[in-house]
């Protein structure tokens, strides 16, 4: 199956632009028609969606474009494209413990927050009142 940009774009959820952007750095290459239009085929849109999936772990560009040119020099790659996941796995690990730390504080604040809510509501206005009450009284 053979897509143009526009419905690549659609079905992989960027835009043109950041597919055009990609095809500039070398990660994405679309061949072209005789009327040079560009024409996705099923490998590119697969090779775009590892591409954006790696995106979303937080790899950089720098080790994409890395990877992508070991990617196709084939076998005599593979070495380096492992290091490059191994390091990024450990950047991926790195920053799963700072966020599970950052949820815990953010958790252990909500709770603190709620309890404070949950204490406001019991002293509602009748309590209030009763108290105010027993304050006239007792002056």
């Amino acid at each position: 199956m053979q897509y143009r940009i526009g419905e690549l774009s659609k079905i992989i959820g960027i835009s043109e632009h950041t597919l055009r952007y990609y095809e500039k750095e070398g990660l994405v290459v679309p061949e072209r028609d005789n009327n040079n239009i560009r024409r996705y085929s099923e490998d590119n849109k697969l090779w775009a969606e590892f591409i954006l999936h790696m995106k979303e772990t937080g790899m950089s560009l720098e080790d994409l474009k890395k990877y992508t040119e070991l990617w196709e020099s084939g076998e005599e790659g593979i070495q380096s494209m492992l290091e490059i996941l191994l390091n990024h796995r450990s950047n991926v690990l790195e920053k799963l413990e700072t966020y599970k730390r950052n949820l815990e504080l953010l958790n252990t604040k909500i709770e603190f927050y709620q309890s404070s809510i949950e204490k406001n509501k019991a002293a509602d206005l009748y309590s209030k009142f009763v108290h105010k009450k027993n304050n006239e009284k007792n002056n």
